[in-house]
């Protein structure tokens, strides 16, 4: 009987878990959701897009997104890896030589140069659908979106 008490509250344990992760992603989904949604309305606004210039550029900067998202997730994760090979209770700087920190520098500028190459690919896609002033504008609008939210974020 005592086994099964704590198997159940073990079990019980796991699945409150669980649910907890679980409804902070779902926390976390809409708020980059909402993030997203904040940032398509300033750049629209910005760039005022006619209806056929929005059918055709969103879809457009929507797969540039993902892709840079992806991108910055290999970088992210590579940094990641590189950083948690020198722990173990000391400072990272200490436990790595001069080569890793070469590789890690230049991983981090294929990375840069890739995400460039990305939106050089896509310049000249949104080309096809929209001005070159209008894609002018949208490259100011997201750089002062993303200067408000940081903004926002500071105390």
């Amino acid at each position: 009987m005592k086994k099964k008490l704590i198997f159940i509250l073990f079990f019980g344990v796991i699945n409150a878990n669980l649910f907890l992760f679980a409804q902070r992603d779902e926390r976390r989904r809409a708020e980059f959701e909402e993030l997203k949604e904040k940032r398509v309305a300033f750049i629209a606004k910005a760039m005022d897009l006619t209806a056929n210039e929005a059918k055709a550029f969103w879809p457009l900067d929507e797969e540039m997104q993902v892709k840079k998202f992806e991108l910055n997730r290999q970088l992210r994760r590579a940094l990641s890896e590189f950083r948690g090979n020198g722990r173990e209770g000391e400072r990272a700087a200490q436990k790595h030589s001069e080569k890793e920190y070469k590789d890690a520098v230049n991983l981090y500028l294929k990375f840069k140069a890739d995400e460039l190459k990305l939106e050089e690919e896509y310049v000249t896609k949104f080309a096809k659908v929209i001005s070159f002033e209008k894609i002018f504008l949208y490259q100011q609008a997201e750089q002062q979106f993303a200067r408000q939210m940081l903004n926002q974020r500071r105390p």
